[in-house]
C-alpha cells in the first residue's frame, strides 16, 4: 500500500484503482480530496522517510483505493486539522469523536475505532492516592486543543491558568508528564502500551486515576460532500470490516476487543439490508 508523501509545500495526491472500486458517477471527473489527520500514534504519525503512516492511515488509503478516490493526507495539529476540514470544500479529518456539538459540522464515515478513555498519572506521584481531590489540588492536568475531553476536564474542576494545561500537538502532554511538569494526562487504550513502555523505561508506571468516557472515532466529511458519495464511504468502510481487511490491518496494534466490537456491528448493518441485495454493498 503505497504511502502519502510529505513536505513543507507539497502533498503528493494519492491516485490508485481497484478491481473492488465503487462506480462514480461517469460525466463528473474526480476531484482531489483533501484529507486532514494529527500525530496519534500507532494509528497516524510520519514514519522515518517523512511519509503519513498507520494503521488507521492504511485503512483509509484501503478505502480510497477501493473507491478509486484520488486523494492527500496530511498530518497537523489538531487544532488546524479541524478548522481546515470545517472551512474548505471536500476536504475531511480523521479520526475524530461525534458528538453533539460536532454533528451539524460534517457528514459522518465511521466509526474507524472505539477507545475507552482515561486520566493517567505517574506511579510515583499517584500510588496509592484516590482521585476525588485531585481536581482542587496543585497537580496539573494536560490535553490538547479542541480535544472533546477538555470538556471532561473542566467538568472535573480542572481550569486552564491554574491546574490544566492545552498543547498544541496531541504528544505534548505526555512528554510533559515525563519531564515531571504535569502530573495527569488523558489517553486511549490503544496508546497506553506504548506510553507505559516509555514511563517504565523512566522508572516508574502509569496508573489510571480516572475513566472519562467511551467514544467512537470517526472519519468526518465537508458538508458539500454529496451524500451519495458519503453512503459509499460507508460501505466500503463496512465491507473492510466483514472481509478481514481491517483486522489485517489493525491486528497487533489495536485490541482484539476493539476489533471485533467494530466487526459485529458491520455484520448487525449487514443483517439489516434488504434481502435482496444479499447484504453485498458491493452487488449493482
Amino acid at each position: 500500500m503505497p504511502k502519502f508523501g510529505l513536505s513543507l509545500v507539497l502533498v503528493i495526491p494519492f491516485l490508485i484503482s481497484s478491481t473492488m472500486a465503487l462506480a462514480w458517477p461517469e460525466q463528473t471527473e474526480q476531484s482531489v480530496l483533501r484529507l486532514y489527520t494529527e500525530h496519534s500514534p500507532p494509528g497516524e504519525y510520519l514514519d522515518a522517510s517523512g511519509n503519513v503512516s498507520g494503521a488507521t492511515v492504511e485503512l483509509i488509503e484501503l478505502l480510497l483505493s477501493r473507491l478509486d478516490q484520488p486523494a492527500t493526507i496530511e498530518l497537523l495539529p489538531w487544532a488546524r486539522a479541524l478548522e481546515r476540514a470545517q472551512r474548505q470544500t471536500n476536504s475531511g479529518v480523521f479520526e475524530t469523536v461525534r458528538n453533539q456539538e460536532r454533528e451539524a459540522r460534517f457528514k459522518w464515515v465511521g466509526p474507524l475505532k472505539m477507545h475507552t478513555i482515561g486520566l493517567y498519572g505517574r506511579s510515583d506521584v499517584f500510588r496509592g492516592r484516590h482521585f476525588a481531590a485531585l481536581a482542587g489540588s496543585n497537580y496539573i492536568a494536560c490535553e490538547y486543543r479542541q480535544s472533546v475531553h477538555v470538556n471532561s476536564l473542566k467538568r472535573l474542576g480542572f481550569t486552564e491558568g491554574r491546574n490544566l494545561i492545552l498543547t498544541v500537538n496531541h504528544g505534548d502532554c505526555f512528554t510533559l508528564l515525563l519531564k515531571g511538569r504535569v502530573q495527569l494526562v488523558v489517553l486511549n487504550e490503544a496508546g497506553y502500551a506504548e506510553h507505559q513502555l516509555k514511563m517504565q523505561q523512566a522508572g516508574h508506571d502509569l496508573i489510571l486515576m480516572q475513566p472519562l468516557s467511551q467514544v467512537q472515532l470517526y472519519l468526518a466529511l465537508s458538508l458539500d460532500i454529496d451524500d451519495s458519495v458519503v453512503e459509499r464511504w460507508q460501505q466500503v468502510l463496512e465491507q473492510s470490516y466483514r472481509d478481514g481487511s481491517m483486522r489485517r490491518l489493525y491486528q497487533g496494534v489495536y485490541s482484539e476487543q476493539m476489533i471485533r466490537t467494530l466487526e459485529q456491528f458491520a455484520e448487525k448493518k449487514g443483517e439489516q439490508l434488504p434481502p435482496e441485495d444479499g447484504g453485498d454493498p458491493f452487488r449493482r
